[in-house]
């Protein structure tokens, strides 16, 4: 059975400038350095053919946007549907209908054409010899309507959601909506007495939410908006978060514009545990990523090495989308299982003159006791490292070539996870901050729920922590006078 995931966001038209020449220090803006104006001129100006200006500006055009390459990269993972809730403009880049249009697996029923409105575009300068990158918005496009997500929803029943604007075309509050209408459909499968609840994987790219726009200048939002906006979304998953997967996605630098000026590690750890979410990746480009997780603590997972670095663009499209597709293949795999476990246990009961397994019983109630959805659906440590190794690898592939072409399948992508070179940064390590486990399931589990509480003590006991998790226990106690049915689930410090 094909894994079905619905993309959430705006298709983008690029204009790529390349300064080959450009060299700046990081603390100097881009965009301080060369307004919109003048890039605009550049961008009309400069072209590869013009041999006198390449010198020293190479002009490109592509079609990007996360939806882009999340729905590229779940095509050539393979066994996958993708669907699109969308709204673009009728000037999209004309690589729309040879890259999406053209793919059998990559559903367009729910996006939405307007007519004589422009499309979201970005100007993309690389400078530094391609090492940096700053972003320039050139037009904004559509506002996505929840009512495309609300269709598709009902239609569909998307075995994941992935929330990935890039400009403003939605917020937290069409995120709330969406999860409310999942809500919606399990009290109607209760009502109707149905056993299978619908769970999706929810997962997020932080970038959107954080980009504000002053003009064509891209800037992130101050870090209480931010905070605010993820309260909203954990406010809206109470009662599902034991129930459904959540995975964010955020670069290291966004991680730390929400949290503070912390380590990778401590950023991801503080990303999960103020704000309830399942799995947290904290991207850091070609150094890796940390992942934080109940059942692994803060783990360091390197990249995997290229044949070459020819384009790093939607790198983070490709890898929280290859880590959500093998996180369902493994969520198949725990399915199967169990529903062949139970086969087992009726006929051993059936075997047995229907006399009730006692040892069965107890697995079922401590299986209901259990409020961490990790532990509840048994996955391991070592398999959900994996997944989010298959996500690294997947973008190893991408940036190999130059656009939305560098794509592989799963077979190639877990190749090079079983075989493939990991580009270890040996100075990441010391943030690595894991759970061991030992001895048998039943006492794993109490220690893993006993690393958690001795966790937030230590992180108690640092006062940059500390200093964070006051001003997000102040908006807390103000979304409660505001929402009386809001019931925190997390020990805020």
């Amino acid at each position: 059975m094909k894994n079905n995931i619905l993309f959430i966001g705006n298709f983008v038209n690029d204009v790529i400038l390349i300064h080959q020449k450009l060299k700046l220090e990081r603390e100097r803006s881009f965009t301080d350095f060369m307004s919109p104006e003048v890039q605009k001129e550049l961008s009309k100006n400069y072209d590869t053919n013009d041999n006198h200006c390449s010198k020293d500006v190479i002009k490109a055009e592509a079609l990007g946007g996360s939806v882009t390459y999340g729905s590229l990269a779940a095509h050539y993972f393979g066994d996958t549907k993708s669907f699109i809730v969308t709204k673009f403009g009728d000037d999209i880049n004309k690589e729309f209908q040879q890259l999406i249009q053209s793919k059998q697996s990559i559903d367009l029923t729910f996006t939405e054409t307007i007519k004589d409105i422009k499309n979201t575009s970005y100007f993309l300068n690389y400078y530094n010899n391609k090492k940096n990158r700053t972003l320039s918005l050139m037009e904004k496009g559509n506002q996505i309507s929840i009512e495309a997500c609300i269709k598709c929803i009902d239609s569909i029943h998307p075995d994941a959601l992935l929330f990935v604007p890039v400009a403003g075309e939605f917020d937290e509050h069409l995120v709330m909506k969406t999860l409310e209408i999942v809500n919606n459909i399990n009290q109607h499968r209760e009502k109707q007495q149905q056993q299978q609840h619908y769970r999706p994987i929810i997962a997020f790219d932080v970038q959107g939410f954080l980009r504000s726009f002053n003009g064509a200048r891209v800037t992130t939002r101050p870090m209480n908006v931010m905070i605010e906006k993820l309260i909203n979304i954990k406010m809206s998953l109470n009662g599902m978060e034991n129930d459904i997967i959540t995975v964010v996605k955020a670069e290291y630098g966004e991680a730390a514009a929400i949290m503070g000026d912390h380590d990778p590690a401590t950023c991801a750890k503080l990303l999960r545990l103020n704000f309830g979410f399942t799995i947290v990746a904290v991207t850091m480009g070609g150094d890796g990523l940390f992942l934080s997780s109940s059942i692994t603590g803060e783990i360091y997972i390197p990249t995997f090495k290229p044949t070459q670095v020819s384009d790093e663009t939607g790198c983070g499209d490709t890898f929280l989308t290859c880590t959500i597709l093998e996180l369902l293949n493994l969520l198949k795999i725990k399915k199967q299982f169990n529903h062949e476990n139970n086969q087992n246990n009726n006929n051993k009961n059936n075997n047995n003159n229907n006399k009730v397994d006692e040892n069965s019983f107890q697995q079922q109630q401590h299986h209901q006791q259990i409020h961490d959805i990790l532990i509840k659906l048994n996955i391991k440590k070592e398999e959900l490292i994996q997944c989010l190794q298959v996500g690294s690898s997947g973008a190893s592939f991408l940036v190999e070539k130059i656009g939305p072409n560098g794509f592989a399948s799963r077979e190639k992508i877990m190749d090079r996870v079983l075989n493939g070179t990991k580009q270890i940064k040996q100075h990441y390590l010391e943030f690595n901050n894991p759970i061991n486990h030992h001895g048998g399931e039943d006492n794993e589990h109490q220690k893993i729920i006993r690393q958690e509480q001795v966790n937030d003590n230590n992180d108690n006991n640092n006062s940059k922590s500390s200093q964070t998790s006051n001003t997000i226990k102040e908006f807390v106690e103000q979304q409660k006078l505001k929402q009386k049915q809001f019931k925190s689930t997390t020990n805020y410090k």
